[in-house]
């Protein structure tokens, strides 16, 4: 019998931009769930090359955050002196 890994279990895979007050007190403020295409993401944030599908947190610079909130339709007022904001991905397994 086959053993099963992490990926059969993988049902869909969610992302979102967090907020986060600053890195030296990183404390989330806000969670924005997004449902943006991989390929649209990936044409923003350049993956690493040992993570294609982009799972690792990204941290956003001005104009990957433009690129992004304008694809969300404006819906954040960025401000870098006082946040930072990451792009995260989550997974959802059926156990």
């Amino acid at each position: 019998m086959k053993e099963k890994s992490l990926l059969d279990k993988l049902e869909r895979v969610e992302r979102a931009i967090n907020i986060y007050r600053n890195k030296e007190d990183p404390e989330l403020i806000e969670e924005i769930n997004i449902d943006i295409p991989l390929e649209k993401l990936k044409s923003v944030v350049t993956p690493k090359d040992d993570d294609p599908l982009l799972y690792r947190g990204y941290i956003l610079d001005a104009r990957q955050l433009a690129e992004l909130n304008n694809e969300l339709g404006g819906i954040l007022n960025p401000n870098f002196s006082l946040y930072y904001y990451v792009l995260e991905c989550n997974g959802i397994y059926n156990w």
